[in-house]
C-alpha cells in the first residue's frame, strides 16, 4: 500500500479509503489509485486489514440444508447483496441439528465473522448462545423460521400463518370437504401454517378435527409416513396440505403407492416452492414467496447492523405469500 501511495504521490489513507471503496474520495483520485493497483498487481493483507479495522469483512450463513433449493435460493440473494459490499460468504449447513449448529456457530464466532445470517434448527435449544452472540454485538439475522423470540435481532420472514390459509381455501374453492394436514414440527413458522389451515376450515363452517392433522419432520421420508397414517382414516380424505414441498412430495408418493390417483382422487398442496416442483409427475400447487427477495433483505439487514452506527430499532420484514396453483390440486395454472 505504501509503494501505491509513494509512485501516486498520495496519502497511505488515501490509498486505503479507495480499497476499501470510502465514498469521500474524488472519481479522479479513485481511478489513478485503482490503475496504480492493476499495474503493481497488489493484493491487500486481509489478516493485517482485519486486525487494523477489526472486520474481516466476512458473513457467516447457517442453513438447515444445503441440498433443498429454497435454502440456496435464499443464500443466493444474500450473495448479491453482501459481494457488492465487498463481504465474502462462510456457508455452514446445521442438519437441522441443534448441536451441530450450536458447532458452526462458535465455529464462525472463532473465524470472527461480522455477522450471521441464521435459519435456525427444528429443534434448536441454542436461544442462550444467540442471545450472547447478540449482547455482545455481533450483527445477527433470523430468516424464514421465527424461533428464540427472546432473541434481539432483525428477522426476514414470510406471512406463515396466510400460508395455511392460502393452501386451504384453495382446496376448500375446489370443492375438497375433508381435508388433512401434515403438520411439520412444533416450531414457530410450521405452527402458524396450522393455524391457517385450522382458520380457514373455520371460515367455512368446517370443523377442526384433530384426527387429520399429522404432526412429522419437513423431509420427503417425514411426508410419506405421515401420509401413510392419513391415508388409513375412514372416511377417506380427499385433499391434503403439507406444511412444506418436500413433505408434500413425499405423500404424493406414498398416494400412487395406495393406487390412488392425484388430483382426481386425493388434491395435494405444499409450501415453498420447490425448485423442479413444476416438473414432478403430476406438478405440485404451492404457496411460494420470493426467495431472493428474503437473501437480499436479509444481506441488506445484516450488513445495516454491523455498521459502525446500526439501527436502534431490530427490523421484522415480511415476504408476502402467494398461490401458485398446478395440477395436484385439480388447477392448471
Amino acid at each position: 500500500m505504501k509503494r501505491v501511495a509513494d509512485e501516486l504521490g498520495v496519502s497511505i489513507t488515501t490509498v486505503s479509503k479507495v480499497l476499501n471503496n470510502r465514498s469521500d474520495i474524488g472519481t479522479e483520485t479513485r481511478a489513478r489509485v485503482l490503475a496504480k493497483v492493476a499495474e503493481l498487481n497488489y493484493r491487500p493483507n486481509v489478516i493485517a486489514r482485519s486486525l487494523t479495522l477489526r472486520r474481516t469483512r466476512s458473513l457467516g450463513i447457517i442453513v438447515p440444508d444445503l441440498l433443498h433449493s429454497f435454502f440456496v435460493e435464499i443464500v443466493s440473494g444474500i450473495d448479491s447483496i453482501a459481494r457488492s459490499r465487498g463481504y465474502g460468504l462462510l456457508i455452514c449447513s446445521s442438519y437441522d441439528d441443534a448441536r451441530r449448529e450450536r458447532e458452526e456457530v462458535e465455529m464462525l464466532r472463532q473465524r470472527q465473522v461480522d455477522g450471521i445470517v441464521l435459519a435456525s434448527a427444528t429443534a434448536s435449544g441454542n436461544t442462550d448462545l444467540l442471545s450472547e452472540l447478540a449482547a455482545a454485538g455481533l450483527g445477527l439475522v433470523m430468516i424464514d423460521r421465527d424461533d428464540h423470540a427472546s432473541v434481539h435481532c432483525d428477522r426476514v420472514v414470510t406471512d406463515d400463518q396466510l400460508v395455511g390459509e392460502l393452501a386451504t381455501t384453495h382446496l376448500l374453492e375446489n370443492g375438497r370437504r375433508k381435508i388433512g394436514h401434515i403438520c411439520g414440527p412444533s416450531i414457530a413458522h410450521a405452527r402458524r401454517r396450522t393455524i391457517g389451515y385450522r382458520r380457514a376450515l373455520q371460515a367455512h363452517g368446517l370443523p377442526v378435527k384433530h384426527e387429520l392433522m399429522v404432526r412429522a419432520g419437513f423431509m420427503e421420508a417425514d411426508g410419506y409416513q405421515a401420509m401413510t397414517r392419513l391415508l388409513a382414516l375412514r372416511p377417506r380424505i380427499d385433499a391434503v396440505f403439507a406444511a412444506n414441498d418436500p413433505a408434500a412430495i413425499g405423500a404424493m408418493k406414498a398416494i400412487w403407492d395406495a393406487k390412488r390417483r392425484i388430483p382426481d382422487d386425493i388434491a395435494v398442496v405444499g409450501a415453498g416452492d420447490i425448485l423442479m416442483g413444476d416438473l414432478l409427475r403430476v406438478p405440485l400447487t404451492t404457496v411460494s414467496w420470493s426467495r431472493d427477495d428474503l437473501g437480499r433483505r436479509a444481506g441488506e439487514l445484516i450488513l445495516e447492523r454491523i455498521e459502525p452506527d446500526p439501527p436502534s430499532v431490530f427490523k421484522r420484514v415480511i415476504i408476502p405469500p402467494h398461490l401458485v396453483p398446478r395440477l395436484s390440486s385439480g388447477a392448471h395454472g
